[in-house]
C-alpha cells in the first residue's frame, strides 16, 4: 500500500516530557516557497491532541511567529485543563531555537444537542463540470499538487485581469479524495489563493499573521465546498474568512484569519 503523505507528512513522536519530534517537508509548500500554514495547524493540532489524549478538536488558534523551513521541528504541547466536556491545551512549534507558532486549542465531545443553521452552502456546478486550475496554469507542485480544487471559473487574478471582488467559491478536498479528519479541515480553511488577490496592484501576495478555526463536524466523504471572502484591508493588513461545508450540505468548519500584504 503506498504512503499517505497527509498522514506522514502531519505525524508526529513523542519524546517526553510533552515535547513530540515532526518533520516539515516541501510537500506543502506555498508559492512563496515555505511551508503552508493550513498544513502547520494541522501538524500542531493532530500533535497537541494525541499527546493530551483529547476529545475531537473544536476550535484552534494559531499565532505564526516566524516562516516555517522544511525539515525537523518540535511541538512542545502542554496540557491548561481536563474538563469532562472540554480540554484545552496549548503547543509551541519550533526549529532549533526559532519560535515559529504558537497555538491554543479545544477539544470536546459531540453530544446532541440543538442545531439552528442560518446560512447555506455555496452554489457550485457538480465538481466534474468545474475547471481544474492545474489545467489553467496552477503549478502542481508543493501544496497546490496535495490537494485537488475545482472551480465554477477561474479567479481573474489568474489572468492579469483581477475582478476587485475579493471572494471565490470552489470544491476541494485532499488529492485523490482521502477521508477527511479534524486537522485536515483546519488545513482545508487556509489551503487556496486569498481572494485578496482580486483586489489588484499592492494585493499580490499575502502572508497569514493568526488564523482561528471551528471545526463543527465531519464531513461525509467527497468534495468540500469552500467560501472564502475578504471585507476589509487596513494599513496592509486584511480579514480572510472561510466556510467548508460537505456534499450533503452540512457546515463542517469555519475560519477568520488576519493576514498581511508583502
Amino acid at each position: 500500500m503506498a504512503e499517505d503523505i497527509y498522514d506522514v507528512d502531519t505525524a508526529s513522536a513523542p519524546r517526553g516530557g510533552g515535547v513530540r519530534d515532526v518533520t516539515l517537508t516541501d510537500r506543502w509548500n506555498t508559492p512563496l516557497g515555505t511551508p503552508n500554514g493550513g498544513y502547520i495547524l494541522a501538524a500542531m493540532l493532530r500533535g497537541l491532541h494525541d499527546e493530551m489524549g483529547a476529545d475531537d478538536p473544536m476550535v484552534a488558534a494559531v499565532t505564526y511567529l516566524s516562516s516555517p523551513v522544511p525539515g525537523p521541528a518540535e511541538i512542545r504541547t502542554s496540557t491548561i485543563r481536563m474538563g469532562r466536556r472540554v480540554q484545552t491545551g496549548a503547543a509551541s512549534l519550533w526549529q532549533g531555537d526559532r519560535q515559529v507558532a504558537t497555538m491554543t486549542a479545544s477539544f470536546g465531545r459531540r453530544p446532541d444537542g440543538p442545531s439552528t443553521e442560518l446560512g447555506s452552502a455555496p452554489r457550485l456546478p457538480p465538481p466534474d463540470q468545474c475547471a481544474d486550475p492545474l489545467d489553467h496554469g496552477m503549478p502542481s507542485d508543493g501544496l497546490f499538487g496535495r490537494i485537488d480544487y475545482r472551480l465554477a471559473s477561474m479567479p481573474g487574478w489568474a489572468a492579469g485581469t483581477p475582478s476587485g471582488d475579493p471572494s471565490i467559491d470552489l470544491w476541494q478536498r485532499l488529492q485523490g479524495g482521502r477521508d477527511i479528519d479534524f486537522p485536515a479541515l483546519a488545513l482545508l480553511c487556509d489551503s487556496f489563493a486569498p481572494p485578496v488577490l482580486e483586489l489588484g496592484d499592492g494585493h499580490q501576495k499575502s502572508m497569514t499573521v493568526q488564523l482561528t478555526v471551528h471545526l463543527h463536524r465531519l464531513p461525509r466523504p467527497g468534495w468540500i465546498a469552500t467560501r472564502l471572502s475578504t471585507r476589509h484591508v487596513v494599513d496592509g493588513f486584511h480579514d480572510e474568512d472561510c466556510e467548508l461545508w460537505d456534499e450533503d450540505g452540512n457546515l463542517v468548519a469555519q475560519s477568520r484569519q488576519l493576514g498581511i500584504l508583502l
